[in-house]
């Protein structure tokens, strides 16, 4: 096999070296802003050939000497046409303008056309796009844009957290600028951690991504930060019911270095107080409002920063930082309890051109998620606090050996952190005695290969390897259970950075491109992936105190595999497409927690844990219209999920809870005229599945719950439907500054969606009842943008 992969490189390079060739590379940006345009299309007239810059806006064309014309385009801009005479190697940077006809218009994709890409399963949505979308307190939501995509599904009503083709949310790697967030939502998942005025752009592959990727399962959120306006100073701010944005960009030096400060504010529990309980409860004398608590405290902040500075045209550097932080007591949820807890991430990146054909990116990085609760029932008061932190280093090449053959390979080394928890006393009344459970540590080393291949007009193909070699290292404590995994029969103890154990192995990874016509082609892909973290988790919401904890001998890794057929279409140059894929997926060592499982304070968690298979397929389509008055989409996905885990629901297999089978949304944006914008989404879901008592009955004044069956009881299915509309009044000329409002209104036919079902059970009348709960009906919404 290695002899094989040799030759194959070897005859590549020989082919490629016998005609004389020369490169024209270079950058694509923003004219108007100096931003780069990743997935910029160049396309060469004489060779009826052409290539796609990268996500750095990086392009490189491999052509005999001659004369070329060049035409570079982007969806929304005014496409640039480039003569050239090619007598050596060409360094030719080109700056797009927006089209001024659209210069509001919004753009759902700026990557070139899935009918051409040999990449399955992925779409990209701008910030625009997502700005566009009605959204809870006008506050435009990243994660919550992507579950209108087909595929991708939210279990609950208000949740930021995606469930992508059958998968668990912590089987998504969410990137920030290439470190990644390990919580990405706020409030309990009502909003999604990325202020938009800060995102340039959101990329979302659902199965069967390139090797570059792993550690996931089901998907990669791939988030890109803007760098900040170098040709002029901007400011942009906003001001909502639920919470207020400020952003500051412009050059520290003029077309060579730019920053970027955004920062968002939330007040919701002040709003959330104000309605219910001054102007709902005492003001309209709602009854249902009566027994309100207005003493809520729930608050969030978010703070992105960027600088990036061109050394020289070989030579660029990014620096960029977020922050993020939340605290939340809501007295109808949790009132005894506050939560706390906040994202760190640093990024550090250089670009360096080593030649016109080899490209590189180096990273250093750090991420860091931390959460604590602090309980005030009576003599119990305890601080329970818990996080963990991921460093990483990584070297990604780009080697446009020809315009045939696109090669990437990288190397990178990640160190992880957990502490699983700790509790303490709160206050001197406190009876609690503290207690830590053991830090864990372990080191990950990855590396990669692939090639993106046209062999034909007709036919190409992207295939790599990627290799992941996972080590947990003490100090730790090695646990030896009986069959039963009750009782300790033994233990092995290892000394500071000892090898405790490791896993490893290859994912390959393929992707075919077949092109029936010029304007569509099917495509097969299969990809191999595992994953070496564990999200111990009880709540389909994804509350804060979710904790991450590494396999160990116990608990393998997962691992998945998917094949995926597709079949893609586009309509008048790219202005509307249509995509149908079907997909298999396998799922191996998954884990699910014991009926009755002991969770809280548990040094044996892994007692508690059982790991089985499942599976999950499904069909999915989308039909877009990207350009005009008139943009948006429509999706639809029809799937199924089952999981076999010995010891759950009799070893049978069972739905999970976010097993839904129907998924339909429907998104719009009218332009009116230069002034009036009207957005519209529409959603609708089948209903998941819980697991809920069939059996109840008393002994001696107790009542007992019987559960015969895992998630037994499916949902009432979910629809809602969203409105909005943006005015922007015409600029007044004695001012240097301009203002925008937006008027929206969520759930408009007032549908009181399920987030919760419990059962209380009363003891003194004996009785048990279920209730289902929701988060809100109607709701109106107002905010307001200024751009200076």
């Amino acid at each position: 096999m290695k002899k094989g992969a040799f030759t194959f490189i070897f005859a590549l390079v020989v082919t490629s070296t016998f005609a004389q060739r020369y490169t024209i590379f270079g950058t694509v940006k923003d004219s108007l802003s100096g931003e780069t345009l990743s997935g910029a299309n160049i396309f060469i007239a004489e060779t009826k050939l052409g290539g796609t810059a990268n996500v750095y806006g990086f392009y490189s064309l491999s052509l005999s000497p001659g004369n070329y014309n060049l035409t570079f385009s982007y969806l929304g801009y005014t496409e640039v046409q480039k003569q050239v005479h090619l007598t050596g190697d060409l360094s030719l940077d080109v700056n797009l303008m927006i089209k001024q006809t659209e210069l509001k218009t919004v753009v759902i994709s700026g990557i070139k056309s899935n009918v051409d890409q040999a990449t399955v399963s992925r779409n990209v949505i701008t910030a625009a796009r997502i700005k566009s979308i009605p959204s809870l307190g006008g506050e435009a939501d990243v994660l919550k844009s992507l579950q209108l995509m087909p595929g991708i599904q939210a279990a609950n009503e208000g949740s930021a957290n995606l469930y992508v083709r059958g998968g668990s949310y912590d089987q998504n790697l969410i990137l920030l600028d290439e470190a990644p967030v390990y919580n990405p939502a706020h409030a309990l998942g009502f909003f999604s951690t990325f202020n938009t005025d800060a995102i340039k752009d959101v990329s979302v592959m659902k199965g069967a991504f390139p090797a570059q990727y792993g550690g996931r399962l089901s998907s990669v959120v791939d988030v890109t930060m803007r760098e900040g306006n170098n040709k002029k100073t901007e400011v942009n701010a906003g001001v909502g019911l639920l919470a207020s944005r400020l952003t500051i960009e412009g050059p520290l030096s003029k077309g060579k270095a730019s920053y970027l400060l955004s920062g968002r504010y939330s007040y919701v529990g002040h709003t959330y107080n104000l309605l219910g309980g001054a102007i709902g409860r005492d003001l309209l004398q709602e009854w249902s409002l009566r027994n309100f608590n207005d003493k809520n405290k729930i608050w969030f902040y978010d703070l992105n920063a960027k600088i990036n500075y061109i050394i020289n045209t070989k030579n660029h550097v990014y620096l960029s930082f977020y922050s993020g932080h939340d605290s939340f007591y809501c007295n109808a949820l949790n009132n005894n309890n506050v939560l706390d807890w906040g994202n760190y991430t640093s990024t550090l990146r250089w670009n360096h051109i080593f030649t016109s054909k080899l490209f590189s990116n180096f990273t250093l990085y750090k991420s860091r998620y931390n959460y604590s609760y602090f309980i005030y029932e009576d003599i119990r008061n305890f601080k329970w606090k818990s996080d963990i932190e991921e460093t990483g280093m990584k070297s990604d090449f780009t080697y446009f050996l020809n315009q045939k053959n696109n090669i990437k390979a990288g190397v990178s080394i990640i160190y992880h952190k957990f502490n699983p928890g700790s509790i303490s006393p709160y206050d001197t009344t406190s009876v609690i005695t503290p207690f830590s459970l053991d830090t864990k540590r372990s080191l990950e080393f990855c590396g990669y290969l692939s090639n993106n291949q046209n062999i034909t007009p007709k036919l190409s193909v992207n295939y790599g390897i990627r290799y992941n070699l996972f080590m947990n290292l003490g100090y730790g404590v090695v646990y030896k259970y009986g069959e039963d995994m009750t009782s300790v029969i033994d233990s092995t103890v290892y000394a500071k950075n000892a090898l405790m154990n490791s896993y490893g192995g290859f994912e390959p990874r393929l992707s075919v491109l077949f092109k029936t016509g010029k304007q569509n082609s099917f495509k097969l892909a299969y990809g191999l992936t595992k994953q070496y973290l564990h999200l111990l988790s009880n709540s389909s919401v994804g509350l804060p105190t979710d904790t991450w904890l590494p396999p160990d001998s116990h608990v393998k890794p997962q691992s998945s595999q998917q094949l995926v057929l597709g079949f893609y279409q586009s309509f008048g140059q790219d202005k509307a497409e249509l995509s149908i894929e079907t997909y298999y997926k396998t799922l191996k060592n998954i884990i699910d927690y014991k009926d009755n499982a002991d969770l809280f304070i548990n040094k044996h968690i892994e007692t508690q844990l059982l790991s089985g298979k499942g599976y999950s397929y499904g069909i999915e389509g989308m039909l877009e219209k990207k350009t005009g008055k008139l943009t948006g989409w429509i999706s639809y996905t029809l799937a199924k999920t089952q999981y076999q885990i010995k010891g759950i629901n009799n070893n049978n297999y069972y739905s999970p809870r976010y097993d839904i089978r129907h998924n339909i949304a429907i998104t719009g944006m009218y332009r009116l005229n230069k002034y009036w914008v009207f957005s519209s989404t529409f959603k609708y879901a089948s209903g998941g599945f819980v697991t809920v008592p069939d059996q109840i009955f008393t002994v001696d004044g107790v009542t007992f719950l019987t559960y015969s069956s895992r998630n037994n009881y499916k949902l009432p299915a979910y629809h809602r439907l969203d409105i909005s509309v943006l005015f922007s009044p015409k600029k007044n000329a004695h001012r240097n500054w301009k203002g925008e409002w937006e008027f929206s209104v969520i759930n408009v036919y007032n549908r009181k969606n399920i987030y919760s079902l419990y059962i209380e059970t009363e003891s003194t009348y004996q009785t048990t009842k279920a209730y289902k709960t929701y988060l809100f009906g109607m709701m109106p919404m107002i905010s307001y943008n200024i751009k200076f």
